[in-house]
C-alpha cells in the first residue's frame, strides 16, 4: 500500500514540477518578446527601413501582436496560478501580471486610436506626445515582466 501511494506521490511532485516549468516557461517567453520587441526590433525597423512610414507601420504590427499575446499569457498565468492557489500568499505576483498586460492593452485600446487620428489630422505634436506615453507604457510592461521573472524564481526561497 506504501508503494502506491508514494508513487501516486511522484506522479502529483513531477505534474507540479512540470506546471511549475510551464509557468516559467510562459513568463519568460512573455518578457523576452517583450524586450526584443521593444528594445530591438522596433528601433532596427526605423534604423534601416528606407521610408518612416512603413517603419511605423511594421512596429505598429509588432506592438499589436505583442499586447494580444501578451493578454493570452496573462490570462493563462493567472488561471494556472489561481488555481494552485499562488495568489492566497500575496498578492505581487498577480498585480505584476496585470500590469505587464495592462500597459500595453492601454496603448492599444487608448492611445492607439488617438495617435491614429492624430496621425490623420497632420497633427504631428500630438502624435510625437501620444507615442512618447505609449513608449512609457511598453517600457513599464517591460520592466514589470522583469519583476515578475525575478519574483517568481525567487518564490521557491
Amino acid at each position: 500500500m506504501a508503494s502506491v501511494t508514494s508513487g501516486v506521490g511522484q506522479i502529483a511532485s513531477r505534474g507540479a514540477r512540470a506546471i511549475d516549468f510551464c509557468v516559467t516557461f510562459l513568463i519568460t517567453l512573455w518578457a523576452g518578446s517583450l524586450w526584443t520587441v521593444c528594445g530591438i526590433v522596433a528601433p532596427q525597423l526605423f534604423a534601416t527601413l528606407p521610408e518612416r512610414k512603413l517603419a511605423g507601420q511594421m512596429a505598429a504590427r509588432l506592438f499589436h501582436i505583442e499586447t494580444w499575446l501578451g493578454v493570452v499569457v496573462a490570462v493563462a498565468l493567472i488561471a494556472i496560478l489561481a488555481a494552485r492557489k499562488t495568489f492566497a500568499t500575496g498578492k505581487t505576483i498577480l498585480w505584476l501580471i496585470l500590469l505587464t498586460a495592462a500597459a500595453p492593452l492601454a496603448s492599444e485600446l487608448i492611445l492607439g486610436p488617438m495617435m491614429n487620428a492624430a496621425r490623420e489630422a497632420n497633427d504631428m505634436a500630438r502624435f510625437g506626445m501620444l507615442h512618447g506615453v505609449s513608449a512609457v507604457l511598453f517600457l513599464t510592461a517591460c520592466l514589470s515582466a522583469v519583476a515578475l521573472v525575478w519574483k517568481l524564481n525567487r518564490r521557491g526561497e
